[in-house]
């Protein structure tokens, strides 16, 4: 099998982010973080970008908002117009209840949908599973993995710079 990477795992958050902050200090771009809770700016120290999600929600809440409103517009006024007592068939105020509820919908589908799609959910395999170090990842440990298609990687070299660094276990990850 092809080697995919070196994975370290660490005791504690402060060593994850020193050790992401050195490797990137030394020039390793291709890494991932593997933590059991967040861990506050280790997104931005592993260079990842930007979401787009709530760009997403807010797409959803509108298309959601303005498809039911339409919806009732046409059914209201062209299809089925009822007058009843008088009242205007365009009846804006009772339609934006039903419109909010529709956005509500919209953005909660569009906030699963748009999460599972951002996280590349399910994903049913990946190399950092062959590592036989990674199943202590409910136990509380943290792991930094860098994938051998960095231009900076070298085996023994890598493995020697994470050991420096504190890490408890180093171990190579196959594809």
């Amino acid at each position: 099998m092809r080697l995919y990477g070196v994975i370290a795992a660490f005791a504690d958050p402060e060593a994850l982010t020193e050790a992401v902050r050195t490797m990137r200090a030394r020039g390793y771009r291709r890494m991932d973080a593997f933590s059991p809770f967040h861990v506050r700016g280790l997104a931005e120290m592993l260079g990842m970008r930007k979401t787009r999600l709530p760009w997403a929600i807010l797409g959803g809440a509108v298309a959601g908002a303005v498809f039911v409103y339409r919806l009732i517009l046409y059914s209201v006024e062209i299809d089925y117009p009822l007058n009843v007592g008088g009242r205007p068939l365009h009846s804006w105020p009772a339609f934006l209840v039903i419109a909010f509820e529709a956005a509500i919908l919209g953005a909660a589908l569009a906030a699963f949908f748009g999460g599972l799609a951002a996280n590349r959910l399910p994903e049913y395999y990946h190399p950092v599973f062959n590592a036989t170090s990674f199943t202590y990842a409910r136990g509380g440990k943290f792991y930094l993995l860098v994938e051998a298609a960095d231009p900076k990687f070298r085996k023994g070299v890598t493995k020697g710079q994470l050991t420096r660094l504190g890490a408890e276990t180093v171990e190579e990850v196959e594809a």
